[in-house]
């Protein structure tokens, strides 16, 4: 099926962006969803720093690429194999696919998932696959998920099904900004309640640390950011 996507075909960039103009938007080729894998259509996506840090080249990847990774949409078809989502659920997309029988899967540490890690830094989906295809030649998933797109084909196990009722604008930041911030605070800080916290930073990130801060029982938590 053809799609617009969003495309960088080249890292590092001259600033500003809006002249050099690091994306372009394209009509690109998706391939049908392969065994164990989803084909997503994308409602919601936010843009991260991870994504600036691919484009102004702190995180180096293969180009070109479909870069957004902090996204919700609902599924539109099954690949082969996938028998616990239905077509319509809604979905949280998921930046380290989680293959569930790695060692650290299994000691409940998906965000170091073994084969995910060489997966994501070739820019394929957990399976190898490239599933875009640009003038015949194949396209690199930005982190396995591809989400400045209209549609997206991703593993089975970057996917998270929600609630029909959460907005997708929600569900979205679900995707990097709550986890990120959230588990900065419960696993990384392992907050005491009680504690004093100082959040520098009030993105998506900083946002939902203030919010883990205080549901972790924080005495008094101090918001710093610019004007």
């Amino acid at each position: 099926m053809k799609m617009r996507a969003a495309v960088i075909r080249e890292a590092m960039k001259p600033r500003p962006y809006q002249d050099s103009k690091p994306f372009a938007i394209e009509e690109v080729e998706l391939e049908p969803p392969g065994e164990g894998e989803v084909l997503v259509r994308i409602q919601a996506a936010g843009l991260c720093h991870s994504d600036l840090s691919t484009v102004n080249g702190d995180r180096p990847r293969p180009m070109p690429m479909v870069l957004g990774h902090e996204a919700a949409g609902e599924v539109v078809e099954l690949g082969s194999g996938v028998k616990d989502l239905a077509v319509g659920d809604r979905v949280i997309l998921v930046f380290v696919p989680s293959c569930g029988s790695c060692l650290p899967c299994m000691e409940g540490r998906p965000g170091l998932c073994e084969p995910a890690v060489p997966a994501n830094a070739s820019g394929t989906l957990l399976s190898g696959a490239r599933r875009i295809r640009l003038d015949g030649q194949p396209v690199n998933h930005h982190v396995g998920v591809l989400a400045f797109a209209e549609d997206a084909a991703v593993s089975r196990h970057s996917l998270v099904k929600i609630d029909s009722d959460l907005p997708f604008e929600e569900a979205a930041l679900f995707g990097c900004a709550v986890v990120t911030g959230v588990g900065a605070v419960l696993n990384t800080a392992r907050l005491p309640t009680g504690s004093s916290v100082a959040v520098v930073g009030l993105g998506g990130v900083g946002l939902m640390s203030m919010l883990a801060a205080r549901a972790a029982g924080a005495r008094q938590v101090i918001a710093l950011d610019t004007i």
